[in-house]
């Protein structure tokens, strides 16, 4: 980086910024990053957000923001004024400083604010008898005792108190407010009158042409005669969005009769395209490159229920693990075909259930071919906490499975058997977002029993537990994830079914070793045959960064440890499993493997492509001691 600029005009009295131009015959600057510095009270992202000039993002591939000098002095005076309005009187705002890149194409902007002493609230009142609590008010308030006052935050915290009155029916409340002022300190006054509640008259139903009516009604919250509390008003709205039948949803109080205390509501929705014809390819650690096609429709014969048919081919380009283009060999790795049908209640309760009729056929553990037939009846309840995508941050999932199992391993006569499953899930995610998340975390318990008083031939039990989190500081994500398995068989059975035991191993558990390749085998001969095992421990670890001069073109890098193993039984772990480092002959099945490494994430709207390369420092006699790379889409948790 070069230099310093100098001659770019100061606002509001300041010292004028320093600037070394690039040369005048040179080509056009670009943006590449924008630094505020000496702000408190206001988020940096908050003024970023008022500036025209703009870091580059994914959208500015093709279309770079220039930088232009008369444009980020307008940018400085603007955000001096914003920060008047927001309670700062004497703030003052420059742009203190341009760098540019050493070929003169790329500019970064620092910006100084001094804040000076803000204007704050001394106190909020109500001096009318309320029918919310005071103290419920109060926790909504943005305009709090100590705060800087925000004048555009007033209307913001009106609003807030109407809508505490709202959920209790009283859509016509009016409030009033008043401020005095007494040097730099305000006192804010909320007079309230909030009216009659009003009860729901009429309810109007208009624009659907091939949803039945039945479906809507089952969605709405409110019946005739119920007070009208806004809140259900918004959630029969959320309740039609969720269904995923309409693209546009309106659901507005209208016709109030003050004399019967009696408010009208309308419903106006817009259909969505009801059928849906998908087809895409994809790059995998697991399954390979794979491609898919799908038929579906949301909507059949009118009922809002969904039925889809899908298949999924995934293959490998190569032969072995290696990209060698003299081992180009396409071959069949996993392959399935699913029908399923689903609705979003049963008997009139929010519960979605489906049955799921699907055939797959599994190679993707050396050695192991399993073919299974199977039936799902699954049903789900999501509650919690709404999120942005109209879902709930809490969900809890039940199903029951009958498949039909095939299996051909090497060097064991094919078998075949039938597995009867009782599962059930309870997860939580409050990510941000779930293709890329930089913030919140998720967690997910797992249980499932097979066999007993079920049925089929296969007794057995397990049960997962995960967990991972994210912390973003600057533009960096510290994210870290822990699993913990453990299974067992009852009964009639000797060791849980070789498909549903544990397998760790590649670009989406321990990168640095082969896909399944982690574990207890079997050895016969020259072949080694990976036999999973029924308790399993994962951890990683990623630091995941911005990478310098690359970032503008959205690459970011990361850092990674991962460690993880499974056993044949949980008994067989022991202290001595968790060393560090072994010598390659030394190191044995049960031994606790760590792979380390770094990786390259081109990011997208819709999540990140990925390759990363991970190196072993626990191989045995099975890994390449010279470390392995991946490519996938999306982050490995």
């Amino acid at each position: 980086m070069v230099a310093m600029l100098c001659g770019l005009a100061a606002t509001a009295g300041l010292a004028q910024a320093q600037e070394t131009p690039p040369p005048e015959d040179g080509p056009v600057v670009f943006v590449n990053r924008i630094t505020i510095v000496g702000n408190e009270g206001v988020a940096s992202d908050v003024l970023r957000a008022r500036m025209r000039t703009k870091e580059p993002s994914f959208f500015s591939i093709l279309r770079k923001p220039k930088f232009d000098r008369e444009q980020i002095q307008r940018d400085a005076v603007q955000l001096e004024a914003y920060y008047h309005a927001v309670g700062y009187p004497d703030a003052q705002v420059r742009v203190e400083r341009v760098d540019y890149s050493e070929n003169g194409r790329f500019a970064d902007i620092t910006i100084r604010v001094v804040e000076g002493e803000p204007i704050r609230v001394r106190t909020v009142s109500f001096p009318r008898p309320l029918v919310v609590g005071e103290a419920e008010l109060r926790k909504k308030l943005l305009l709090a005792p100590g705060k800087p006052f925000n004048a555009s935050l007033l209307q913001t915290d009106v609003y807030r108190i109407k809508t505490e009155h709202f959920n209790l029916g009283y859509l016509g409340v009016v409030v009033a407010d008043s401020t005095v002022v007494d040097g730099r300190e305000v006192d804010i006054r909320f007079i309230v009158d909030p009216g009659q509640p009003l009860n729901v008259g009429a309810i109007a139903v208009e624009g659907n042409r091939e949803v039945r009516l039945g479906v809507i009604e089952a969605e709405i919250e409110l019946e005739p005669g119920d007070v009208c509390r806004f809140e259900k008003v918004v959630k029969t709205q959320r309740n039609l969005f969720e269904t995923g039948l309409f693209n546009v949803v309106d659901v507005v109080p209208e016709n109030v009769d003050p004399v019967r205390q009696t408010v009208d509501i309308r419903i106006r929705v817009r259909e969505r395209k009801q059928s849906w014809i998908e087809t895409g390819f994809g790059v995998g650690n697991v399954l390979g490159s794979r491609v898919f096609a799908e038929w579906g429709t949301r909507n059949l014969v009118g009922t809002g229920r969904t039925l889809r048919f899908k298949a999924q081919y995934a293959f490998d380009l190569f032969a072995g693990d290696d990209i060698d283009f003299d081992e180009f060999d396409v071959s069949n790795t996993y392959s399935r075909y699913d029908a399923v049908f689903a609705q979003r209640r049963i008997f009139g309760i929010k519960l979605a259930a489906g049955v799921n009729a699907f055939l797959e056929d599994d190679k993707t553990v050396p050695n192991l071919e399993v073919e299974t037939q199977g039936l799902t009846f699954g049903v789900a309840h999501n509650f919690g906490r709404p999120r942005p995508d109209f879902g709930y941050d809490t969900e809890v999932v039940g199903s029951f499975s009958i498949e039909s199992i095939t299996r051909r391993e090497f060097g064991l006569p094919e078998e075949e058997s039938r597995s009867n499953i009782l599962g059930g899930s309870l997860s939580r995610d409050t990510r941000d977002f779930v293709l890329n998340p930089r913030r919140g975390r998720y967690r997910l318990l797992s249980a499932s029993v097979a066999g007993g008083i079920l049925g089929g031939k296969n007794d057995y039990y397990s049960i997962t537990g995960n967990e991972q989190r994210y912390h973003t500081r600057g533009g960096s994500v510290l994210a870290w994830r822990g699993r913990v398995g453990y299974s067992a068989a009852y009964g009639r059975s000797d060791a849980v079914p070789v498909e549903d035991r544990f397998y760790l191993g590649g670009g989406n558990s321990v990168r640095g070793y082969d896909e399944a390749s982690l574990g207890p085998r079997t050895v016969t001969g020259t072949a080694s045959t990976v036999d999973g095992g029924e308790f399993m421990a994962l951890a990683n670890v990623e630091f995941r960064y911005p990478l310098p001069l690359l970032g503008k073109w959205n690459f970011a890098g990361t850092f990674f440890l991962d460690g993880g193993n499974v056993w044949g039984r949980a008994s067989d772990v022991t202290a001595s499993d968790f060393r560090l480092t072994t010598d390659v002959s030394e190191t044995e099945v049960d031994d606790f493997r760590y792979g380390i490494g770094l990786g390259i994430r081109y990011n997208t709207p819709i999540g990140p492509i990925r390759v990363d390369y991970g190196y072993p420092l626990k191989p045995d006699i099975y890994t390449d001691e010279n470390g392995t790379f991946y490519l996938s889409l999306g982050q490995i948790f």
